[in-house]
């Protein structure tokens, strides 16, 4: 049986197959699936912001910017392909009632749009993606054959 190895909020991990990497609760936070389909190597990052502070930090993982950056370098480490790899977005979501119906940006917003900015400047073509809404998801991404399950709190499903 393959061990499923969950990330906390702020982490992301890279590993090769048959892993199964994990988010649970995602909420306005991003889950960020980037992966090699060839060499079946890959990563996942449970994005909290779209960008670092002023000051330098160690949690690459907490931030668009700096996640997707790292998870390109230690996938490449471990065998993948550079320009092989593909990506899959979900989360997002808008989770307060008072975010609601208006139309400024949210947290949610604000990170999907950093991560799509970050894959695009590296490179990496977002092949699919389940965003927004005001519902929270699990996420579980495996990199034997590179999908990503998504679970909401609805008790919805869906592989992309």
């Amino acid at each position: 049986m393959i061990r499923l190895k969950s990330l906390r909020a702020g982490e992301l991990r890279v590993a090769e197959a048959p892993a199964r990497l994990a988010i649970h609760g995602l909420g306005s936070c991003v889950a960020v699936f980037v992966y090699d389909p060839g060499n079946r190597v890959g990563g996942m990052a449970h994005v909290l912001l779209p960008g670092p502070p002023r000051h330098p930090t160690d949690h690459v993982g907490r931030y668009a910017t700096t996640a997707v950056a790292a998870m390109v370098t230690e996938s490449i480490r471990l065998g993948a392909n550079p320009s092989a790899l593909l990506a899959k977005v979900t989360g997002g979501s808008r989770m307060f009632a008072y975010d609601a119906g208006k139309d400024r940006p949210t947290v949610g917003d604000k990170n999907v749009q950093a991560v799509q900015r970050a894959l695009q400047e590296a490179g990496i073509a977002i092949i699919a993606t389940d965003v927004g809404g005001d519902h929270g998801r699990t996420v579980v991404a495996d990199l034997q054959d590179g999908s990503l399950t998504i679970l909401t709190v609805r008790g919805e499903s869906k592989v992309v």
